[in-house]
């Protein structure tokens, strides 16, 4: 007995231990050592925020469980953050803790009527839990005044648990310590972003990238790397401390039994976790790596273990969080339900267990097997959707008969479907066929629109009909039939499709071709010659030199008609010291005629002309002859 209460913490292999005798360490009585056989020295890594972005899942364990710290409680699921020593503690996603092991010091006794949690950490013999408003609860042995919360502390967002000390990391930035040996926060220390605690000592990550370490030194503990940066988690251990890099790669310093080197060659690294002398590490395609002592076999990783996404380890055990098949749940849209309505659909998040996972972070996607459907676009789960979120008002489906809509998760292995929705007919109660301009000239292309409509006059989206299209003009071109497309959107405009050549009030009619009574007729429009001359008249004769005059030019047929004319007209003179409008192009209210008020001026006395020419079809001109000038 003797020689056990004195000694100092040594390993297996008796290689160098922190200087603290381990009745100091863990304040226990000589005969409860004896009692109790391996007791925690170690609180693992910081616990993360149960705000993961991944499902909750079980807890697998392995390694020592002398204290029954691996032997997870049957049934445990919905778990979203995991912690360890020789006791474990489990967060669900309800916001309560679960707790096994070792419980000699009430470590493994979670207060009554706890929740509202968000991050727990487990310490040498005591546990820590983070509640959603930022305040900490601590439990089980306090010999060094661990679990004595400071008065008034707020602001948390972040807890870790060491031996015989706590810390709090606090939204500003700013970190608290309480207990003994490690929990004096270096003066100024601020720009925190995480924290952990081992042995006897302390890390803070600072948001540049670096390290501070501050408690006990020995085997090097707080020696951290010189210009070590990139760094964005770390994790403490024993006497070691673990760095993991923003480029996935581990660095290890310190260490008193195997905690280090980390293996060759290590890569692809999210997340670390430091034990008594072994080190664990999650890869990006969810396997762990674990290094270090394996006394106890807490490094033997149980083969065939993936999908993990999250880890913890303890004094000589590991812990490892792996989804339990978890799943999407759609539902909502109602059925039997009319093509075209808009309809709301539901997404959830569920574990195995049927259970709600109020921390789901996930983006879904979402398809149907409707191809013409309008689905909701691609959206990712906050916390305030607690696992559940509808989309009101963003599906339609449009295509008849039973169709289904699928959410699925664009990150990992999730999916659900909401299937037999039956979907009616959206019934086409008529076709409209309008926007042919008029009046037009005679072998201009025009453009025409059909839209189908039920009967409160809206819009069928679904709408899929062939229309063949006649007119009234025996020599008309016309569009081919056409077959709507879900890209129609049930309205379809056919450019430059059309041409009246026949002078004439004239009509189009488009008509389905299956169903003749889905037919509509644009009539009305008129149309006019294209203009083969002009005629220039209107200016006086004789007239004084110098004298300003009107003249009209008027466009007409071959037979002498006034025809609808856009063109641009140039002005010239036999005068060649004339006074002429500005070239013109006729606007629709010029109805093919136009009156230049007092814009020609004919300057040399004689006989003269003025001729109108069309700028673009020169044959298209005219001229007023005989224009004396005295």
């Amino acid at each position: 007995m003797k020689s056990l209460v004195s000694a100092s913490v040594h390993s297996h292999s008796g290689s160098p231990a922190p200087r603290r005798p381990l009745v100091r360490l863990l304040g226990l009585a000589p005969a409860l050592l004896l009692l109790s056989g391996l007791l925690a020295v170690w609180a693992g890594p910081l616990a993360a925020p149960a705000a993961a972005a991944v499902p909750s899942g079980v807890v697998v364990a392995w390694g020592d469980d002398n204290e029954g710290q691996t032997d997870v409680p049957a049934g445990l699921s919905d778990v979203i953050a995991i912690s360890g020593v020789t006791h474990s503690l489990a967060l669900k996603s309800d916001g309560t803790v679960v707790a096994w092991g070792f419980n000699g010091l009430g470590q493994a006794t979670v207060p009554a009527g706890l929740s509202g949690v968000t991050a727990i950490a487990a310490g040498g013999s005591h546990s820590l839990a983070l509640k959603s408003n930022g305040t900490v609860v601590a439990w089980g042995w306090n010999a060094y005044g661990q679990t004595d919360v400071p008065a008034g502390l707020s602001g948390v967002t972040a807890i870790a648990a060491g031996y015989p000390h706590s810390l709090a990391l606090k939204s500003d930035g700013t970190v608290v310590g309480w207990g003994d040996y490690g929990y004096t926060v270096p003066t100024g220390l601020s720009g925190v972003t995480a924290i952990a605690a081992g042995g006897s000592l302390s890390l803070a990550l600072k948001s540049d990238g670096t390290v501070v370490a501050w408690g006990d030194d020995a085997c090097g503990a707080t020696d951290v790397p010189a210009g070590l940066s990139g760094v964005t988690a770390i994790a403490a251990g024993g006497w070691f401390g673990l760095a993991l890099k923003s480029n996935g790669t581990v660095v290890a310093w310190g260490g008193c039994e195997g905690s280090a080197p980390v293996p060759a060659g290590l890569s692809g690294v999210t997340e670390i976790a430091a034990g008594l002398n072994h080190s664990l590490a999650l890869k990006s395609d969810g396997t762990v790596v674990a290094w270090g002592d394996d006394g106890n076999g807490q490094t033997d990783v149980p083969a065939g273990l993936s999908g993990v996404t999250a880890i913890a380890a303890g004094w000589q055990s590991s812990l490892a969080l792996v989804p339990t098949a978890p799943r999407l749940v759609v539902s909502g849209m109602t059925t039997p339900r009319v093509a075209d309505s808009t309809g709301s659909i539901r997404v959830t998040a569920l574990d195995a267990a049927g259970k709600r996972i109020y921390g789901y972070r996930g983006t879904v996607h979402f398809t149907s097997s409707d191809p013409d459907a309008s689905l909701p676009s691609n959206y990712t789960f906050t916390a305030a959707d607690n696992g559940t979120h509808v989309f009101a008002a963003n599906v339609i489906l449009r295509t008849a008969g039973t169709q289904s809509v699928t959410a699925r998760d664009t990150a990992v292995s999730l999916t659900g479907v909401q299937s037999g929705i039956v979907v009616t007919p959206h019934v086409v109660t008529s076709i409209v066929a309008y926007g042919m301009t008029t009046p037009r000239t005679a072998g201009s292309t025009g453009s025409i629109r059909v839209t189908a409509l039920d009967a409160a006059g809206k819009r069928v989206y679904s709408y899929r009909g062939t229309v063949h299209f006649t007119s009234t003009d025996a020599a008309a071109s016309l569009p081919a039939n056409y077959t709507f497309k879900a890209a129609d959107n049930g309205t379809h405009v056919f450019v430059g499709n059309v041409i009246l050549t026949t002078i004439g009030t004239r009509s189009v009619t488009a008509t389905d071709t299956a169903t003749a009574s889905l037919t509509s007729t644009q009539t009305g429009i008129l149309v006019q010659p294209a203009a083969s001359k002009l005629v220039v008249s209107g200016l006086t004769t004789p007239r004084t030199a110098g004298s300003t005059g009107s003249i009209r030019v008027t466009a007409t047929d071959a037979d002498g008609n006034r025809v609808t004319y856009r063109g641009k007209v140039h002005f010239t003179s036999t005068d060649p010291l004339a006074g002429l409008p500005a070239d013109y192009t006729f606007t629709a209210a010029d109805n093919g005629t136009h009156v230049f008020v007092g814009n020609v001026i004919l300057n040399t006395p004689g006989t003269w002309t003025v001729t109108a020419t069309d700028t673009v079809v020169v044959s298209i001109a005219g001229t007023q002859t005989g224009i004396v000038v005295n």
